[in-house]
């Protein structure tokens, strides 16, 4: 949503004119705003999934729950928020309407897991195609780790 309204933004205030005018090459533009959505949703992300690793870790008994590695996940969860904003950016490039490009974005994200169980047998091509998709193989990778140590301890 973040890389929508960062776009749409522009173009319902009027300010995307004057952008253009100053710097009439739009992949230029298009370019600098997707390297700077992306590094701030990445840098936004890594700062809150490490606060809420560290909380959640602090909360729960030590020894009762195996902890998997969390880097991997947690730089691949950051980036995972950064694609998505920067699809967002796209989106709302394209729409040029805040609510349809919010709209079309999180339908973007959630319709093919959704829908995914409907068509049988392609259930797993279909689910695959959400971006969302590499998020769930984080976390999933993370439950093996965390497994596999889990089960050599015991």
């Amino acid at each position: 949503m973040v890389g929508a309204l960062v776009m749409t933004g522009e173009y319902s205030s009027g300010t995307i004119r004057t952008t253009f005018a100053a710097r009439p090459r739009r992949s230029t533009v298009l370019a600098a705003k997707a390297v700077l959505v992306a590094g701030v949703m990445y840098v936004l992300a890594l700062a809150s999934c490490t606060l809420a690793y560290l909380v959640g870790d602090a909360l729960l008994p030590e020894g009762r729950y195996a902890r998997g590695e969390p880097l991997p996940a947690l730089f691949g969860i950051a980036g995972s928020f950064a694609v998505a904003a920067v699809l967002g950016l796209a989106v709302g490039t394209l729409v040029r309407h805040s609510a349809g490009a919010v709209t079309t974005v999180i339908g973007l994200l959630l319709l093919p897991s959704l829908f995914g169980p409907l068509f049988g047998d392609a259930e797993r091509w279909i689910a695959g195609l959400s971006p969302t998709a590499a998020l769930e193989k984080l976390f999933e990778a993370g439950d093996r780790c965390a497994q596999k140590q889990l089960s050599i301890r015991s």
